[in-house]
C-alpha cells in the first residue's frame, strides 16, 4: 500500500513540533508494502490563493493524508480538501478551553469532520472523549517523540560561565513561560524553602513572556525581590540552546498544571536529568506514576523543596539512577516508536473510506 502524505504546520516558530516533523521525515524508512512520501509546507491558508494553490497541490500529488498540529491549519485543510478523496489528522496539543466565538466554532468542526484526532497522552484524550463523546471513535492517543541523534547534538556552552554562577553551588533549572500554569511562584516559593537546608545552590529560570501574563509575572517578581532570592534565583533568558541548558543541570524542576502534555519533563527525563515535578495526573502518565521522576504534591512548597534537597543530598546516587531513566525513556519516546504508531492511525483511516 502506497501513502502520499502531507505535513503541514504553518507556524515554525513552535520549536517541539519542528522538531518532531524534522525527525519523523529523518527517520522513516519505506517497506515493502508501504512507502511514506512526506513534503512539508509551511505557507498561509489563510488566503484565497493560498487555499487554491493548496487544492491544486493535493490534487496533482495525489495526497492520501495531510497531518497538522494546529486547529486552524486543519480547519482549512478541510475547506481545501472539499469533494476529494484526502484525509485529514489533527494532533492536539493543547485543550483549546479560552476559545471563544468563531475560533471554537472552527475548533468544534475541525473535531467533527478530520478523519483523526491524536493526543500526545491519554489523560487528554480521555478529557476530549468525555466533552465529545460523538467523536470518540476517532481519538487516538501517542506519545510525543524525540529521536536520539538530535537529543545529543548540541554544541556546549556553559550556563555557569555565562552568568557567573560558581562551580561550588549546586544548578537546579526549569524551563517554560512565565504563565501561570507553569506556577513559577511555587517554584519561588520551593526555593525559599530550600535556601534553609544550607546548601549552596542556584535556580536557573528560563523562559518566555506573553504579555497576557504580565501581571503574573509582576507578582512573581515582587515575591523574588521582598523574600530577597537575588542570589538563589537567576534569570538565563528564554533558552534556544535546550539540550545545552539541561545538560548542565543538578535537577530539573518544574510544575505543570492543565497542559495536555509536559514536552520539557520528557526532554529532561531522555537527557539523563533528575526531575522533580508535581504530581497532577498528566504528569504521572508521563513518567510512569513517578518511575521516571520525583513527584511532589501539586501546590505543596515545603514537599517540592525536601524532595529536591533528597536529590542534592544523594546526587551521585540519583544521577546513576537518571542514567537508566534516560535509556527507557529514550525507548519509550522514541521516534522509533512513534512512526509506526502513526502509520497504524494512517492505515485505519485510509481502510475505513
Amino acid at each position: 500500500m502506497t501513502m502520499r502524505i502531507v505535513y503541514l504546520h504553518t507556524h515554525p516558530q513552535n520549536r517541539e513540533i519542528e522538531n518532531l516533523i524534522s525527525d519523523i521525515l529523518s527517520n522513516f524508512n519505506s517497506s515493502e508494502n508501504q512507502v511514506l512520501e512526506i513534503q512539508y509546507i509551511d505557507f498561509k491558508l489563510y488566503k484565497i490563493s493560498s487555499l487554491v494553490n493548496f487544492r491544486r497541490f493535493l490534487k496533482e500529488n495525489k495526497i492520501d493524508v495531510i497531518h497538522t498540529y494546529d486547529y486552524v491549519d486543519a480547519y482549512y485543510s478541510l475547506k481545501a480538501t472539499w469533494g476529494l478523496n484526502v484525509k485529514v489528522v489533527f494532533s492536539c496539543y493543547s485543550y483549546y478551553d479560552n476559545l471563544k466565538g468563531r475560533p471554537k466554532r472552527m475548533f468544534k468542526k475541525v473535531l467533527s469532520r478530520v478523519d483523526a484526532v491524536i493526543f500526545p497522552t491519554e489523560v487528554q484524550k480521555n478529557r476530549f472523549v468525555r466533552k465529545y463523546k460523538n467523536n470518540s471513535f476517532k481519538f487516538f492517543k501517542l506519545f510525543h517523540a524525540f529521536s536520539t541523534n538530535r537529543l545529543d547534538d548540541y554544541k556546549f556552552k556553559s550556563v555557569r560561565d555565562e552568568f557567573f554562577i560558581d562551580d561550588y553551588r549546586y544548578l537546579i533549572g526549569t524551563l517554560g513561560d512565565f504563565s501561570p500554569k507553569h506556577d513559577l511562584m511555587n517554584i519561588l516559593k520551593m526555593v525559599k524553602k530550600l535556601r534553609k537546608s544550607g546548601r549552596n545552590f542556584t535556580c536557573v529560570v528560563s523562559g518566555g513572556l506573553n504579555e497576557k501574563d504580565d501581571a503574573y509575572f509582576d507578582e512573581c517578581k515582587y515575591y523574588y525581590l521582598i523574600q530577597g532570592l537575588e542570589n538563589y534565583v537567576t534569570y538565563v533568558g528564554d533558552r534556544k540552546d535546550t539540550n545545552n541548558y539541561l545538560s548542565q543541570l543538578d535537577a530539573f524542576v518544574y510544575h505543570s498544571d492543565d497542559e495536555s502534555v509536559a514536552l520539557s519533563v520528557i526532554e529532561a527525563m531522555t537527557m539523563g536529568i533528575n526531575v522533580v515535578v508535581n504530581d497532577n495526573e498528566m504528569i504521572k502518565e508521563i513518567t510512569y506514576n513517578g518511575k521516571y521522576a520525583t513527584l511532589y504534591k501539586t501546590k505543596d512548597a515545603v514537599d517540592f523543596a525536601e524532595k529536591t534537597r533528597d536529590i542534592l543530598n544523594n546526587l551521585e546516587d540519583y544521577k546513576l539512577i537518571a542514567e537508566t531513566v534516560k535509556e527507557e525513556c529514550r525507548d519509550i519516546f522514541s521516534i522509533k516508536r512513534h512512526i509506526p504508531g502513526v502509520m497504524e492511525i494512517y492505515t485505519k483511516i485510509n481502510n475505513d473510506n
